[in-house]
């Protein structure tokens, strides 16, 4: 009898540090490390968001509370890259991802 190996199927996005570095780092084709990235993860009401984070169109479809994952990093050259997530608090499913540069949206 043999016993064969099953593989997982289904891939879990974790949206943490080493996420947010691997991300920028394709952005901006360079090595990025985890110790310069500044990390934060909290549960926001949708009263509390700044509307230039998440606008209301957006914010209206998410869970009220949800949890919010935001990363900074700070480049040598003077710009700063922002990323907010927002994922299920259960499942860590992604329910909104917005970047940005020097406070400007980007994605």
């Amino acid at each position: 009898m043999s016993h064969s190996k099953k593989k997982a199927t289904c891939k879990v996005e974790i949206y943490d540090v080493v996420w947010f570095t691997e991300e920028l780092s394709k952005r901006l084709n360079k090595t990025i490390k985890v110790n310069e990235i500044g990390y934060e993860s909290i549960l926001l009401e949708h009263d509390e968001v700044d509307e230039d984070m998440i606008p209301s169109h957006h914010l209206k479809a998410l869970p009220n509370p949800f949890l919010a994952h935001s990363f900074i990093y700070d480049e040598e050259e003077g710009y700063e890259w922002i990323c907010v997530v927002v994922t299920d608090e259960s499942n860590q499913s992604k329910h909104y991802e917005s970047w940005f540069k020097n406070s400007e949206k980007i994605k």
